[in-house]
């Protein structure tokens, strides 16, 4: 299928260059005898570099989808699936360039088949949760053997979030350098609250807007089974008992590689 769109790409750029011709060739000879020289004529075509650019550049994009396809379709329910683009062609062999060079179409059904045959079934979930976890140790230093906090209504865990001031209010927000940390957080957190079956916290979770929050130190955020308590240079995420220990399990399952990180 993806390498027929090739193909038909290909085949697009003939024609279109076929037709500028023509179209080069009729104005010239429509103004033949008016004095009119080459650099003044109306109608270019295109260089066969400047063809060969834009064919290599589809080709990488639409592999870039056929990966974005893989990321939607073998994600588990909700969840996020981080797959990297150059480590799938490398994976699958593709190398566009290369492939055009030589005149081949380059094999995307084969990067399809690859992606496949890697993340489909249970691949892909587990793929995911191990990412997951992965977030989740890193966010709270679980492989730092960083403290955690246990009361009798839950477990406390803590990550480094820091603020800066909201122009003209006293409310504050996630500092720029603490945005992409916390919200992988955030991701890793409601990845497990799916495969826990508390689907209302996995979507709480999922629809905090780090770029829009605003927020004054202590202030609270209550889902189920879980309270986030906003302070200006870090966030308390209690856990109550029920949710305590699944998420001790999912990290216990998932996160072994993580937690095998000293840095």
């Amino acid at each position: 299928m993806y390498n027929q769109i090739i193909e038909k790409f290909i085949e697009a750029q003939h024609t279109a260059r076929q037709a500028y011709l023509d179209a080069a060739r009729f104005e010239r000879e429509a103004l033949a005898g008016t004095g009119t020289a080459e650099p003044f004529f109306a109608v270019g075509v295109r260089s066969e570099y400047r063809q060969e650019d834009e064919l290599e550049k589809f080709c990488f994009a639409l592999a870039s989808n056929v990966v974005s396809r893989a990321r939607r379709e073998f994600a588990p329910v909700g969840a996020r699936l981080d797959i990297d683009n150059n480590a799938e062609f490398d994976r699958a062999g593709l190398y566009i360039g290369k492939a055009l060079k030589k005149g081949e179409t380059p094999d995307l059904d084969k990067l399809w088949g690859s992606l496949s045959a890697y993340y489909n079934g249970d691949g892909g979930a587990t793929t995911a949760y191990r990412q997951a976890a992965a977030r989740i140790v890193r966010s709270f230093g679980l492989h730092r053997n960083a403290e955690v906090k246990r009361t009798a209504s839950g477990v406390v865990l803590k990550k480094s979030v820091y603020s800066e001031a909201v122009w003209r209010s006293s409310r504050r927000r996630v500092g720029y350098h603490s945005t992409q940390h916390t919200a992988d957080c955030l991701s890793g957190l409601a990845t497990f609250a799916g495969k826990a079956g508390n689907a209302v916290l996995a979507s709480m979770l999922g629809r905090i807007n780090l770029h829009q929050l605003e927020y004054t130190s202590r202030e609270k955020m209550s889902m189920p089974g879980l309270d986030i308590t906003l302070f200006n240079d870090k966030w308390e995420f209690k856990f109550s008992n029920e949710l305590a220990e699944p998420l001790m399990l999912f990290v216990g399952e998932y996160g072994q590689d993580a937690m095998q990180e000293r840095h």
